[in-house]
């Protein structure tokens, strides 16, 4: 297929930002993006090491970087496919659920005060 490249939007908190440029790769429970084996999560540049401020993940098929915006309530999803843009279309889908996962709140367990 032909290259791709689009960005997306999601709404976010402030909270969730927060915590998208704190996202660490172990964060993240998916092994595959768009039916290819992950093979690189980075919050670092390689070549000086500088943070991206997010996080990319990197298939054999494609990559999306996932980052807070600056100045609004959202975080911007920059993706690519190497197969066309249906290809695009479901690495853009399965990102917003990896960050959205990742970025949930927890909620604590409830316990039943007749449970004692």
């Amino acid at each position: 297929g032909e290259p791709a490249y689009a960005r997306v939007d999601a709404q976010a908190t402030p909270e969730q930002k927060k915590q998208l440029a704190k996202l660490s790769p172990q964060q993240v429970k998916l092994t595959e993006l768009a039916g290819k084996k992950i093979k690189t999560m980075l919050t670092h540049a390689p070549g000086n090491n500088a943070s991206i401020g997010g996080l990319k993940v990197i298939a054999e098929s494609g990559w999306f970087v996932a980052r807070p915006s600056g100045t609004e309530n959202i975080y911007e999803i920059y993706a690519e496919s190497f197969q066309g843009k249906d290809h695009l279309h479901r690495i853009q889908k399965e990102a917003q659920t990896i960050v959205n996962e990742a970025i949930a709140p927890v909620t604590p367990p409830t316990t039943d005060p007749r449970e004692k």
